[in-house]
């Protein structure tokens, strides 16, 4: 959602917050700003639009100043505009603030500060933050800050700098992500690492109820009731190379590529028996009664396809929840059951949620994420990161392949009856495998041009190919903006079949190998109405192959790798259907990176 950078210390703040508002525009957002103070004064520069607009606006501009914060603003209150945009200041411009959440109570706050005859420019919850902080102003930023925090109901990264008190920058967290970032006589605020690591790869990563007062270069990390408190400095070892497009034209397809290599670094040190990177033991596993797989979007149908190996290799049932329902049912979780919650992030707020809920009813919670020092990983009782890098591109691809991965080494480390049909050694050669599968791109760029101009795209497939569907779906409509469906293909006679006429796409996988005959069934259902029909598969599925229109060919290899490789000819249709409509595929309309607001 909204992107937050800060910076206090000797150089210029302006560059600074610039170079991290640039990396961190993959989140989505619709106006950008920065403020600098130079202690007697805060100037504040804002614009509706892409961060090149404020660039445009700022060129040749020297602003002067020891500390600085910039916004990207994904809007949840007010329409996207220069008013709206943040920084928002009081009514008197000695403050500015810089938010990411949703201040649920801004309302009720708002008509009370009217009727004392301040007033607002915006419409933003945020504005009001600003003007409660001037109207409770005591002398000390910290104490002002937490005190307007308690008032606050709802989530927040609030990042405060003021006139009144020179040098210094308070932030403050509860549920909406916040890193401190801790350089030499410097300090850096984000609310991603990817902003700051060309400056610093030692992170704090604040919990729920820290402020950190900054002041020269310097901090110092509070709780509520004002008592001083440590957290623990964590080392990033991701290399600031990852997160630039290294001569791609978009994030997104620099991620495809590079998928061989980050899943050598998902499995390695995983594959013997009774690895230590295993967080949960075989005999630990099959004590649970009962799975939850937790997550949203593209984590949630990776936890389709867990929930296929983990019922085989326990044989217990799991259910696989979206966790923005799950937190608002009453779902029946024992003490006995293990909680599985996905996310690339670590700081989704619905799974974040659903996480409480699961510890609360006594539940032991296994988070599989990307992200070191995550919200979702401090949470978690164990805790499998993917090691895929940072991902920077909307629409997922290594970090959904990652959670595929993990999801099998752990369901392989649980097999205890020899249930799954792959070895460790044939999981070690799984990235030779991925770097002959992305060879199919060329072809699927021409594939893409029959797709490109449609309407409408229907995904088919059974068992974990039905997994893949619903993800190669998700990953065309928000970066194409084209109407794609998935569904298990034995349902198209259930109704989906009436929308299916000449020329329609049908894309189908089919790397269930005992379900082909059934799925080269349905593939002649719509056939039968003039379909199009695009077939996923290796050299065994010769019946689908076929009856096909097109037909790409994968490695041969057994059924559960071969689902695994099957999602990156759907990666590159999406990328190549998107980049031929000339879609901002790495920041698609109202989309965000993490989703860190309800």
């Amino acid at each position: 959602m909204c992107g937050i950078v800060g910076y206090s210390g000797p150089k210029e703040p302006l560059p600074i917050l610039i170079a991290g508002l640039s990396r961190l525009e993959y989140r989505g957002y619709d106006s950008a700003g920065i403020a600098v103070s130079d202690g007697s004064e805060i100037t504040i520069e804002k614009k509706e639009g892409k961060l090149d607009v404020l660039k445009e606006h700022l060129a040749d501009r020297k602003i002067n100043g020891n500390v600085g914060i910039g916004h990207t603003r994904w809007a949840t209150h007010g329409v996207p505009n220069d008013v709206n945009a943040h920084p928002h200041s009081d009514n008197s411009q000695d403050f500015a603030i810089i938010h990411n959440g949703i201040i649920e109570n801004y309302a009720e706050m708002k008509e009370s500060l009217l009727s004392e005859n301040y007033s607002f420019k915006s419409d933003t919850d945020t504005e009001v933050v600003a003007v409660e902080l001037s109207k409770q102003w005591n002398g000390n930023l910290l104490e002002t800050v937490i005190n307007v925090a308690k008032d606050l109901e709802g989530t927040y990264a609030l990042v405060v700098t003021t006139t009144k008190q020179e040098n210094t920058i308070v932030a403050g967290r509860m549920m909406s992500p916040l890193v401190l970032g801790v350089g030499e006589g410097e300090v850096f605020l984000a609310s991603d690492s990817a902003a700051i690591l060309e400056h610093t790869n030692k992170m704090i990563f604040l919990e729920n109820g820290d402020f950190v007062e900054i002041h020269d270069g310097s901090y110092r990390l509070f709780d509520t009731e004002l008592k001083e408190v440590e957290r623990e400095i964590q080392i990033i070892d991701w290399e600031v190379s990852e997160a630039e497009k290294s001569g791609h034209e978009h994030f997104m397809y620099k991620e495809i590529l590079e998928q061989a290599e980050v899943i050598e670094r998902t499995i390695n040190g995983r594959l013997e028996e009774d690895s230590v990177e295993i967080p949960i033991s075989k005999e630990q596993a099959q004590k649970y009664d009962k799975i939850w797989i937790v997550a949203c979007g593209t984590a949630y149908h990776a936890g389709l396809f867990g929930k296929d190996l983990f019922e085989k290799v326990l044989g217990v049932p799991v259910s696989v929840e979206l966790a923005s329902e799950f937190r608002y049912r009453e779902p029946i979780v024992g003490k006995n059951d293990l909680g599985i919650v996905i996310s690339q992030s670590g700081e989704t707020m619905d799974t974040i949620a659903a996480t409480e809920l699961l510890k609360e009813n006594g539940s032991h919670v296994l988070a599989l994420v990307n992200v070191v020092g995550s919200s979702l990983a401090r949470m978690a009782d164990s805790v499998f990161y993917l090691h895929v890098g940072p991902e920077i591109g909307v629409a997922s691809t290594k970090a959904y392949l990652g959670m595929l991965v993990g999801q099998l080494l752990l369901a392989k480390h649980w097999d205890s009856k020899k249930k799954l049909d792959v070895s460790f050694e044939d999981i070690k050669g799984l990235p030779v495998l991925i770097e002959e599968t992305l060879k199919c791109e060329q072809e699927i760029n021409e594939i893409a041009e029959s797709i490109y101009k449609q309407n409408d795209v229907y995904f088919i497939g059974r068992g974990l190919d039905y997994a893949l569907a619903a993800e190669g779906a998700l990953k065309l409509k928000e970066i194409s903006y084209l109407h794609a469906e998935a569904l298990a293909a034995g349902e198209l006679k259930h109704g989906t079949l009436a929308l299916i006429e000449e020329g329609t796409p049908i894309i189908v996988t089919a790397s269930q190998y005992h379900l082909l005959d059934k799925t080269t069934s349905n593939v002649q259902e719509v056939k039968a109405r003039g379909a199009d029909v695009i077939a996923i598969g290796n050299s065994s599925s010769e019946k689908l192959e076929n009856i096909s229109d097109r037909y790409v060919t994968l490695p041969d290899s057994n059924e559960i790798l071969s689902t695994i490789i099957s999602i990156i000819p759907l990666q590159f249709i999406a990328y190549h259907v998107a980049n031929k409509r000339g879609e901002s595929i790495d920041q698609p309309r109202n989309l965000a990176k993490s989703v860190t607001v309800e």
